[in-house]
């Protein structure tokens, strides 16, 4: 059984966001943001990627918003 609390982040982008068509996992789709933005720092990235961890669904979508809808 996947756990619930992740669930948002391992759904498709296009499932995520209305104005995406994009079906990479939302996860990942923060995942490779966070590591053009940090120069491929993966410890940095992974920082980033433990804070969405921490957050609610809503909170998690709204964040995720601000940073890869451009």
């Amino acid at each position: 059984m996947a756990d619930e609390k992740f669930e948002l982040l391992d759904k498709p982008m296009a499932t995520v966001f209305d104005w995406s068509e994009d079906n990479t996992p939302l996860r990942d789709a923060l995942w490779n943001h966070y590591m053009d933005e940090s120069n491929k720092n993966t410890l940095s990235t992974l920082d980033h990627l433990k804070q969405f961890e921490k957050m609610d669904n809503s909170q998690a979508k709204s964040e995720a918003e601000k940073v890869l809808h451009v």
